[in-house]
């Protein structure tokens, strides 16, 4: 686990940031695209809310290329943008700033020495490296390979002796294209580099063990691990590559997809004693004109803790990956970039979407487990933090078991799904499953409408798993009628109608005094199938209300279902995220508290009209979570704060729309009873605590 005291340095990293002219040209037919400078603004001036050591900007400044009459316009405009940076930004060109790589298929004109020369005039060496600590950042033109000029020849050389020579330093490499998109066997694309440069760089990378390969262009997101090395393509700041839409079974958003604004933004990397993390921070589109620009950010609260499974804290939450998580798509061969070929490429925003909210546990089916595929990718998840729940119906054995045997590395707990009335028969075949695996086993029973006893014409298709908290007394006649070794982790699950915090302190009180373990699955979904559960308010209070039930009681493991909306079929509901992957308002929910409340607290319920409250006390801050019912304001009384340290500088966070700092509120916490203007919606009160490092308040 990396560790806020090993963090050593922080960097930036931009991309695609495509600024078009003020007085505007004709580079592109996209709207979107004349947002693309204020957005590009509004990035600049947000980076220096976090202080990083310094900034990567990964290509493509500007939009219109160097043979348009408006390129000197452009590359001058970015500069002004990105002046405050002065040393502390490292740029490296991008197709646009230079020129498509080497590929007759390409839309625009291929890369030129001269547009080359005039780039490294306007922003300094087009290749370059600096060291910083144990640390060697190397910056590549890559648009050059393939072109067999003087410049790629130059660079190759430069590039063996920069990595072969760097004496022990940890390597991090940055470029614009990347090398592969899914596969580094994969053929030639536009969004990859060309063989057989592609392989020459990935020998280099792989000889020298560089620990981070950083890459733009895509304006997607992508996440790989290649022989411990992590590749990742970065999001941009400017709009989305509409082609990707495809990885979304609904319909495009803005622009045909093109103005996904939640997918825009920038990424914060900590680099640490003992590895590094990626920190994906959301834009939304958000513009800022020229005449705010100069205005000074607010300096980031020190109470805000970005989750990551590779780090402590997030989200004490599991979550159900009901929907295909590590599905490749074919995108369709529709030009201008692919027209006479078939891409693929993987959806890797389920798995951006679950850092963001710190989730790091996930619930998936054996058939995941089994497919060659989708295990290589737990395996990748894995290694950086991420642990798995694989069930099955029944209890595996013969060849079955050699697989899942196999393949133990990556499962964290199997649970089995059995008909009630065979858990007592099977639990000697539970308990050798349990000592076969060496991970905890656990037994959850199948409920069905066919198990229940009807009346009359009318019958609910209802199938689910685990039993109800009114079930306990079942759970102890197992436990007595089987051997102790045997039967020792059960499922129970809980509706969103239930009172989550009681039931979770039942449970909790019921596991200490049997010595089993238990755990809660918040099931959304209702029992009619045909009932769709759409609430995004009733969700978002659920999901909280769970989320912290998990903080008082870390030993009851507790999973959300469902990750994703199920927005056709049998029991529709929302989720964390739609089907975008874009968080609803339980996602955001989820982000909010992950980035302020993480480990170990006590939650204790408070009186309150209008809604509920909870107070939050942990080691070193205490919070004050309301969830208002409806539209109306919920009064804070003094009762709610008693023992909480709360005062006017007290920073608030919506819970339900993307989260925001306000360290001015100029609110009187204390003494006479008031009602906020933001209780009007479900928000987080949090208690600053004193600055203890750089960038604090």
């Amino acid at each position: 686990m990396l560790r806020p005291e090993t963090c050593r340095m922080t960097f930036a990293v931009i991309g695609d940031t495509h600024v078009k002219p003020e007085s505007g040209d004709q580079s592109a037919p996209w709207k979107v695209n004349e947002a693309a400078t204020a957005r590009a603004r509004w990035i600049s001036r947000e980076i220096e809310r976090y202080r990083p050591d310094f900034i990567v900007h990964l290509g493509d400044l500007v939009h219109p290329v160097p043979e348009l009459s408006t390129f000197g316009e452009a590359v001058d405009l970015t500069r002004r943008i990105f002046q405050p940076f002065h040393n502390r930004l490292h740029i490296i060109p991008g197709n646009h700033d230079i020129g498509d790589k080497p590929n007759r298929a390409m839309p625009a004109k291929m890369v030129r020495d001269e547009w080359i020369e005039l780039h490294e005039k306007n922003f300094g060496p087009s290749y370059f490296l600096f060291d910083r600590a144990d640390c060697r950042f190397v910056f590549i033109n890559d648009p050059v390979m393939n072109s067999n000029s003087p410049i790629e020849a130059r660079q190759r050389a430069w590039l063996e002796q920069a990595l072969s020579q760097a004496d022990g330093r940890r390597l991090f490499l940055f470029m614009h294209y990347p090398l592969f998109l899914l596969d580094p066997q994969e053929p030639s694309n536009y969004d990859n580099i060309d063989e057989p440069a592609r392989s020459d760089i990935l020998g280099l990378i792989r000889r020298y063990k560089a620990e981070a390969v950083f890459a733009g262009h895509v304006h997607n997101i992508f996440y790989h691990r290649v022989d411990g090395t992590e590749f990742y393509v970065m999001p941009a700041t400017s709009f989305v590559r509409q082609d990707y839409s495809e990885f979304f079974r609904t319909e495009a958003i803005h622009e045909n997809g093109r103005n996904d604004a939640e997918k825009l933004g920038f990424s914060i990397v900590e680099i640490h004693d003992d590895g590094h993390v990626v920190h994906y921070l959301r834009s939304y589109g958000e513009p800022l004109d020229a005449t705010h620009a100069g205005s000074l950010p607010a300096v980031r609260s020190a109470s805000l803790q970005l989750p990551n499974p590779k780090k402590p804290g997030g989200a004490p939450l599991g979550v159900f990956l009901r929907h295909p998580w590590a599905e490749i798509t074919s995108l369709p061969n529709n030009g201008p970039m692919d027209e006479f070929l078939r891409k693929d490429a993987r959806n890797d925003y389920h798995l951006a979407a679950m850092w963001r909210m710190g989730i790091r546990h996930a619930r998936v089916p054996l058939s995941d487990l089994l497919d060659d595929r989708v295990s290589a990718r737990m395996s990748d998840l894995v290694a950086i933090g991420h642990s798995f729940t694989v069930f099955g119906f029944g209890v595996p054995d013969g060849q079955l078991l050699e697989r899942i045997k196999s393949r133990v590395s990556l499962i964290g707990r199997y649970e089995c799904v059995l008909p009630a009335d065979e858990i007592e028969r099977d639990s000697a075949a539970v308990g050798g499953l349990r000592r076969e695996l060496g991970r905890p086993v656990l037994v959850s029973p199948i409920a069905t409408s066919a198990a229940e006893k009807k009346v009359g014409s009318r019958i609910e298709l209802f199938v689910s798993h685990g039993f109800r908290p009114n079930q306990l007394d079942e759970i102890e006649r197992l436990l007595a009628a089987s051997n102790p070794e045997d039967l020792a982790h059960f499922v129970v699950r809980v509706g969103l109608s239930a009172d989550i915090f009681a039931v979770a302190n039942e449970l909790a009180a019921w596991q200490r005094r049997s010595g089993c373990r238990l755990d809660l699955h918040l099931r959304i979904a209702a029992d009619n199938p045909a009932t769709n559960i759409v609430d995004d308010a009733a969700i978002l209070n659920g999901v909280v209300t769970c989320y912290l039930a998990a903080l008082a009681h870390p030993e009851l493991a507790m999973l959300v279902d469902t990750f994703m909306d199920v927005d056709r079929g049998y029991f529709v509901r929302n989720g964390l995220v739609d089907r975008r992957c874009n968080l609803r308002p339980a996602g955001l929910a989820v982000e909010a508290l992950a980035a302020y409340c993480a480990g170990p607290a006590e939650i204790v319920p408070l009186d309150a009209s209008g809604g509920r409250a909870f107070a939050c006390r942990m080691a070193d801050r205490s919070a004050l979570v309301l969830l208002p019912q409806g539209d109306g304001e919920m009064p804070i009384s003094p009762a709610m704060l008693d023992g909480l340290d709360l005062d006017r500088h007290a920073l608030t966070v919506a819970l339900d729309r993307p989260w925001t700092i306000d360290t001015g509120l100029g609110l009187e916490l204390r003494g006479s009873d008031m009602v906020p203007r933001a209780t009007a919606r479900p928000v987080l009160i949090i208690g600053v605590p004193r600055p203890t490092h750089r960038g604090a308040d």
